[in-house]
């Protein structure tokens, strides 16, 4: 049997190294002060093999940020799936979003850099799944009668950057009474619109 990787396998090792590295880096020290040079340096690769996995140094962030937002719903999953009404998943789905503001390298990646980094629009192809989610929940909410809104989809927007802007006050401080009010105040958000059966 040989040893030997075959190319796809290489190739998808190489590309792990260079998430892993950039991702240290960009969480440690930001992305500007982060040079495709640093990030190939101790892995022993070549700028052409960063180039070809990613296409710049954008590229790398982009791909980290992917991930990144992938860990947020996989924490959120996790938080929601024991729970049995779609009403209690969706408040308690939204309070698990805001528990990532304050977890170290995330809350630097996600809340910090990212905005700073990538255009509106990027950020918001890359949260397509995340958002996709939490519209659903509400969609699902207003058909079983949980919420009172003027429209659903709207109200998916009006959640969605309630909960952006106050995970970036929450990631501004690690006091975690920041965070227990940032989750009060979403949970209030959505009260309020609870159908009062």
């Amino acid at each position: 049997m040989s040893l030997k990787l075959t190319k796809a396998e290489q190739t998808r090792r190489t590309r792990r190294a260079i998430l892993d590295r950039a991702r240290h880096l960009f969480a440690a020290q930001g992305y500007a002060a982060t040079g495709t040079e640093e990030i190939i340096s101790e892995l022993g690769i070549t700028r052409g093999a960063l180039y070809h996995q990613f296409g710049d140094k954008l590229g790398v962030f982009k791909a980290v940020v992917a991930e990144a937002y992938d860990e947020i719903t996989a924490h959120i999953r996790t938080r929601v799936e024991p729970l049995e009404t779609n009403w209690e998943q969706l408040v308690v789905g939204c309070q698990a979003f805001l528990e990532v503001a304050q977890q170290e390298e995330l809350r630097r990646l996600v809340f910090i850099e990212a905005p700073a980094v990538l255009a509106a629009d990027a950020l918001v192809e890359i949260d397509q799944y995340g958002f996709g989610l939490l519209q659903e929940s509400i969609q699902l909410a207003v058909a079983e009668g949980d919420l009172t809104v003027i429209d659903a989809e709207g109200f998916a927007h009006l959640v969605n950057g309630s909960l952006n802007e106050l995970a970036a006050w929450v990631a501004q401080s690690q006091d975690p009474q920041r965070l227990q009010t940032a989750q009060q105040l979403i949970e209030a958000l959505l009260v309020r619109h609870q159908h009062q059966k």
